[in-house]
């Protein structure tokens, strides 16, 4: 089968691999049909995941992925799921009784495995991973249910309440879906801070009321213009750029929350935060990287009440021969989500 790896210094390749089997009892064969290429993806195409690098073999990367369900184990019948079943899968699988487990905080798991190959015509992965898809989402929407998963997560971390003003700095996949996600928690006065225009556009279209380009504006002094010189409830970073990172606090208003979000920043980058400024506003900061497992099966129920067709109608889809295009296209902005479709003439 076809599988794209990655062989360190940033060099991806798509090999040929032998189709994984069904090992444990409890396991789904899934023949892939769509792959986004994830921010954490185009890491690995900086060269700044090479710690993860396995071996000569290459290392199988991808997590965004809907298929079609060709194998079931004999013990995997929880679900009630058969030969044919459209799916999603979540890639974390959690051993439930280590500390993190037996506290709500699966995301923490010290035993964590699971599979994060889905760039591949086929994966094999545990039936508790597997979720059905409704008949009314498509495969190909259905592949943005994990970065729903993320950002829902990070919305619970921050719990955004109506009529709070939200900024989200950051237009790629999860800036769109934060951005939706925020209105609905009843945030106003959005704000999506995006140096490309197309992804300004975008997130108009997505519901925010205002857009800066960190670029040609001012961005603290175009904040305190929106906000009658407050600064914002909520700040969201999500755009992974230790740049954007740098005076972002002055954005937050007293008693605001700054949430970096689901970013692989710089492992050498130390964000410098003026700590007096921090204790006399208040300002609450908070982490949120991963998704939860409590997140992802709300994430499967809001796909089809976001409005994610902007996003798909781009010129997003692209042939597994043609990955690097795909990671080129979302690196440089042409698309929000890159997707590789290994199934042709699926829905």
């Amino acid at each position: 089968m076809r599988s794209i790896r990655y062989f360190g210094n940033g060099t991806l390749k798509m090999v040929e691999a032998p189709e994984p089997e069904i090992k444990r009892a409890d396991e789904v064969k899934i023949r892939v049909a769509y792959c986004g290429v994830c921010g954490s993806d185009l890491h690995f195409k900086r060269a700044e995941l090479d710690f993860l690098f396995e071996g000569d073999g290459g290392t199988p990367i991808g997590h965004e992925a809907t298929g079609v369900i060709t194998e079931l184990g004999p013990a995997a019948t929880c679900k009630g799921l058969k030969v044919g079943d459209r799916v999603v899968y979540y890639y974390n699988e959690h051993c439930g009784s280590c500390y993190y487990c037996r506290n709500g905080q699966e995301q923490f798991c010290e035993n964590m495995t699971g599979t994060s190959a889905a760039f591949s015509d086929y994966i094999v992965v545990r039936e508790q991973s597997v979720h059905k898809l409704a008949d009314t989402c498509s495969l190909k929407k259905g592949a943005l249910i994990e970065p729903i998963s993320v950002c829902l997560h990070g919305i619970d971390l921050i719990g955004i309440k109506p009529g709070q003003s939200v900024a989200i700095s950051g237009g790629g996949t999860m800036g769109m879906i934060m951005t939706q996600l925020a209105l609905h928690s009843g945030g106003t006065n959005i704000t999506v801070i995006e140096p490309i225009a197309m992804k300004r556009e975008m997130a108009k279209k997505l519901g925010a009321v205002h857009t800066i380009d960190p670029v040609n504006q001012d961005r603290k002094e175009e904040a305190m213009k929106i906000t009658d010189g407050r600064g914002f409830d909520v700040v969201i970073e999500a755009s992974g750029s230790w740049r954007a990172c740098d005076g972002i606090e002055e954005l937050v208003g007293k008693g605001g929350t700054l949430e970096f979000f689901a970013a692989l920043y710089r492992h050498d980058y130390d964000y410098k935060l003026n700590l007096l400024n921090a204790f006399f506003k208040e300002i609450r900061i908070v982490g949120g990287v991963f998704q939860s497992p409590y997140a992802f099966p709300r994430s499967i129920a809001l796909v089809n009440t976001l409005d994610l067709d902007p996003i798909l109608e781009m010129d997003c889809v692209f042939t597994p021969e043609a990955f690097e295009d795909a990671f080129e296209a979302q690196m440089n902005g042409r698309t929000i989500k890159s997707l590789v479709q290994f199934t042709p003439d699926v829905e």
